[in-house]
């Protein structure tokens, strides 16, 4: 309550000019639910995004493009025009454009259609950051353009579990704390009685359309999202599935799933570790503290930086975030409580009322925006919503920094505290405190505790793969006799291939490592007799697990490990080998 007071007086004191006067966009940040993908349990080993959600990624890249890089500074028109002051708005610069996800597949094929649609290929359009026209042209006048017709070369960085940045788009993914609370969701009354009063109903849709996917033990509220996920994707794609489902009965499937992930993403009267640290929302969080510290960069370098931020991310991010800003219980609730459609954007903008666009303004005179496209349906508007139960739908930049600042978690240092996390670039991390940092710091590492993170990660992975090599390719170190011969390249045969034999080739086989989707699915699953798997339901006694899009890491058996055999050892003399004569 406090803090809606203080936004709204913060507002009303700035309000009267800055609705009559024109205003330059400095930074925009975009928070993306990937397109369709297919069914995280059920069809594929692993979801991958679909052409219909490459289009719906498409479609949104566009749609940015139509307000961001279009010459045109009306925000009132049709489109929603709102340029970016100094965007190269038709050449990629990849110093102003940053774009940041996850390793999984699905992901990163989100990422790559939708700056299609933001920078589509043309012809002829060189960036600064490229060489420009000059870096295109021979010496005798022509140019060159860059493949399938000027396609646009975007940098996407992706972070895997093992990056301490993947908090930032992924934040509930290694939460320990996380992992336990959502493990024991089922003892809240209202859960528990969900569960019991929806295991009919989930029993006629296993019957239905879940019993080619799903063990029949995994039909109930507890697993609500994968079975809607599988549900919605069928419905969608095979006219059987939706001969036999009907649409309410699929709305119901949405409406339970939409309950489950609030209660495991959004109930903020959960702990964890500490009293109050809304360990459910954890993921909402981290989101929050990277939106600011983007808009800071931005601040700190005077907009030649940070102009615009994309990430992709799961709806964790999105369902938390709905209720740490308090849109799950404002007066346009409906609009959030449902799940995200799939494609779904947050964006958060950065602009000056009035001035100069030539002239970065000052902190006072910076206001934030929050919008929010609810699918990618043509229908759907990028439509702007007033935050932490305000009605206005723009803040002054100070205001939101000190919500977004009671609301997030500012440092890595303090995440790896929250969760109880083990991951290893939590290894001798300290928490900050809050109100440690400076004001225009980014929430990332520092060059130098980097720099030792990364050369501990470097240092264990070699460490793991030369152990893999002893325990499971029959590798040793050994010295048979002192008239052996040693090489380091070792001999002809595979791995003791010497830099004489240049001419053989030796294939190496290496560890499998396999993505499985949800936490509810962790450990694999039991047999039932059946010759299907059940999958594990959460119960009253935690399990290890990880959230619904982690990922787990399996290193592949090898049930026939490799037998080194020397050349000797196939005499069928059995005789000693004859020693060469040594001078």
């Amino acid at each position: 309550m406090r803090l809606s007071t203080t936004i709204a007086t913060a507002q009303l004191l700035g309000l009267c000019s800055a609705q009559s006067s024109s205003e330059h966009v400095w930074s925009s940040v975009a928070w993306i639910l990937h397109g369709e993908r297919t069914p995280i349990w059920g069809l594929t080993p692993s979801p991958a995004l679909t052409p219909i959600g490459a289009q719906q990624m498409f479609g949104q890249g566009s749609l940015l493009r139509s307000r961001y890089l279009q010459n045109i500074m009306d925000l009132d028109d049709e489109a929603g025009r709102a340029p970016i002051v100094g965007i190269e708005r038709n050449a990629i610069d990849n110093t102003q454009l940053s774009i940041m996800t996850n390793t999984d597949e699905f992901m990163v094929t989100s990422a790559q259609a939708f700056a299609q649609g933001l920078y589509p290929p043309l012809l002829q359009v060189f960036s600064n950051s490229t060489g420009g026209m000059e870096g295109a042209m021979l010496p005798n006048g022509s140019i060159v353009n860059f493949p399938l017709d000027g396609y646009q070369y975007p940098s996407i960085r992706t972070f895997s579990i093992l990056d301490h940045e993947s908090i930032w788009v992924q934040g509930h993914i290694g939460c320990s704390a996380y992992t336990e609370s959502i493990l024991n969701f089922r003892r809240n009354s209202v859960v528990a009685t969900l569960y019991n009063s929806t295991l009919h109903f989930y029993s006629n849709m296993w019957n239905s359309v879940l019993h080619g996917a799903f063990p029949q033990s995994m039909a109930n509220f507890a697993n609500a999202f994968l079975l809607y996920d599988y549900a919605l994707y069928r419905y969608n794609h095979d006219n059987e599935i939706r001969n036999a489902v009907a649409p309410s009965e699929l709305a119901l499937m949405a409406n339970f799933a939409s309950t489950e992930q609030r209660s495991k993403n959004a109930d903020l009267s959960v702990s964890g570790t500490t009293e109050g640290d809304m360990i459910r929302a954890v993921a909402g969080r981290t989101m929050a503290s990277k939106t600011l510290a983007l808009f800071r960069e931005n601040m700190r370098q005077g907009g030649a930086i940070r102009k615009l931020n994309l990430a992709f991310t799961t709806m964790e991010t999105f369902v938390a975030f709905f209720a740490l800003s308090g849109l799950v219980t404002g007066d346009r609730a409906a609009e959030f409580k449902p799940l995200p459609e799939q494609g779904g954007m947050m964006v958060f903008e950065l602009f000056s009322v009035g001035g100069s666009s030539t002239v970065y303004p000052s902190t006072d005179e910076l206001w934030v925006r929050f919008l929010y496209r609810n699918g990618t349906d043509p229908t759907d508007k990028l439509q702007d919503f007033g935050l932490w139960g305000t009605k206005e739908t723009k803040m002054p930049y100070k205001t939101f920094a000190s919500a977004i600042q009671a609301v997030g978690i500012n440092t890595i240092a303090d995440w790896c505290q929250t969760c109880g996390s083990s991951t290893l670039f939590c290894s001798g991390m300290k928490p900050t405190g809050k109100g440690s940092r400076d004001p225009l710091a980014s929430p990332g590492l520092s060059p130098a505790v980097g720099g030792v993170i990364g050369a501990v990660v470097t240092i264990s992975i070699l460490g793991l793969g030369l152990l893999a090599a002893i325990l499971l390719g029959g590798f040793r170190f050994r010295r048979d006799g002192e008239s052996r011969r040693t090489s380091f390249f070792g001999g002809f045969k595979g791995a003791e291939k010497m830099t004489s034999d240049a001419d053989l080739a030796y294939a190496r086989g290496g560890a499998r490592h396999e993505r499985t989707g949800s936490w509810e699915l962790r450990g694999g699953g039991k047999s039932d007799g059946s010759g299907q798997q059940q999958a594990i339901i959460p119960t009253e006694r935690p399990i290890s697990t990880i959230s619904t899009s982690g990922l787990t890491i399996q290193p592949r058996n090898l049930t026939h490990p490799l037998k080194r055999v020397d050349d000797d050892a196939i005499s069928e003399l059995g005789q000693q080998p004859v020693r060469p004569r040594e001078f």
